[in-house]
């Protein structure tokens, strides 16, 4: 997640002060047992700021029991929306 955002930020797509962290929406999408005790996991992530606006990121990793990402992180920006209630 923290990695995610990172991006997020990097990529001048939102400023990550603004996100409101309790919205956040994170699932595990897929999971694939490697040699070696590696796991590649895909996971789908939902970011929501303060102003309505939410951001859905794809990320792609290794990870082993020691680290969540054991390897460089592929991510995607899935979607950009606002929320208008």
């Amino acid at each position: 997640m923290n990695i995610a955002e990172g991006w997020l930020k990097n990529e001048n797509i939102v400023d990550i002060t603004q996100l409101d962290r309790s919205k956040t929406e994170m699932k595990l999408l897929a999971a694939q047992k490697k040699a070696g005790g590696i796991t590649t996991d895909i996971w789908h992530f939902i970011f929501h700021d303060k102003s309505g606006k939410a951001y859905e990121v794809i990320t792609q990793s290794d990870a082993n029991l020691e680290e969540c990402s054991a390897s460089e992180v592929n991510i995607f920006l899935v979607a950009r929306s606002t929320i208008n209630h």
